[in-house]
């Protein structure tokens, strides 16, 4: 199981903040939340939010496998 701190440190080094403001939005659609919900602080902060809050331990590691296999495919790290 994937725990928030693999996901978001993956995300510190292979993301932009524009792409991480791109998951947090996302994530906010998929769990039918508002994206405002995530703060207003820095997109890695809001994606914390996110990923801590607005997903279970199952959905975070399948967020991290999916990830991992998008930048090993040289792919963006968001979904379009």
């Amino acid at each position: 199981m994937a725990d928030p701190e693999e996901i978001l440190t993956f995300c510190r080094l292979n993301m932009s903040e524009q792409d991480a403001e791109r998951l947090v939005g996302w994530i906010a659609w998929r769990t039918g939340r508002p994206q405002a919900l995530a703060g207003s602080g820095e997109p890695i902060e809001r994606l914390q939010r996110a990923v801590e809050e607005w997903i279970d331990a199952d959905q975070r590691t399948a967020l991290l496998a999916w990830l991992k296999t998008r930048e090993k495919n040289d792919q963006p790290l968001y979904p379009r």
